[in-house]
């Protein structure tokens, strides 16, 4: 799937549009959006759930929203993920992970909390709002001042987020 046309910038125009805290870190970050949103964020590790499960995963439930992010990697990473999961948030994404795969991921969970919950889980980014999160992930990890995850596979698609158009050398 191509990236959307102008993603970059529409995601830049999102982020101009916020009052971003400075110095900026994942948490001044999501402090910032609790006092926006008049509503907590919380943070929790996933719990192992297998090599197809989400990496990260924002559901927002009635009264608060949380965020689940791999803990079984880099620190970077983490935060990548975590911002990546706070940009479905700001962007108001609808989420697309299944409900009931939700249960299976996370039995704890009450069929109450579920009914009334909207979920978005980071597996791919073959969805509109999977780039667009991960778009705005990316941005935001340049103000932390980190790397975003080294592998070949992420690097690629860093640049390919950030640099859509590039001529190739003869």
């Amino acid at each position: 799937m191509p990236l959307p046309r102008g993603l970059r910038k529409r995601c830049e125009g999102i982020l101009a549009g916020l009052d971003l805290p400075s110095p900026f870190t994942v948490d001044s970050f999501r402090a910032t959006l609790e006092e926006q949103r008049g509503r907590p964020i919380v943070m929790e590790p996933l719990p192992l759930l297998g090599p197809d499960a989400p990496c990260g995963l924002w559901i927002a439930l009635p009264s608060v929203d949380v965020v689940f992010y791999e803990p079984h990697t880099s620190p970077a990473h983490q935060d990548l993920i975590k911002l990546h999961e706070l940009g479905h948030v700001i962007c108001g994404h609808q989420g697309e992970f299944e409900l009931s795969r939700l249960t299976e991921l996370l039995p704890d969970l009450t069929p109450e909390l579920v009914n009334g919950a909207m979920a978005a889980g980071r597996t791919s980014y073959r969805t509109a709002e999977e780039q667009e999160a991960e778009m705005i992930a990316l941005l935001l990890a340049d103000r932390i001042g980190r790397e975003t995850p080294t592998t070949a596979v992420s690097r690629r698609l860093a640049e390919n987020l950030l640099h859509p158009i590039r001529r190739r050398r003869k």
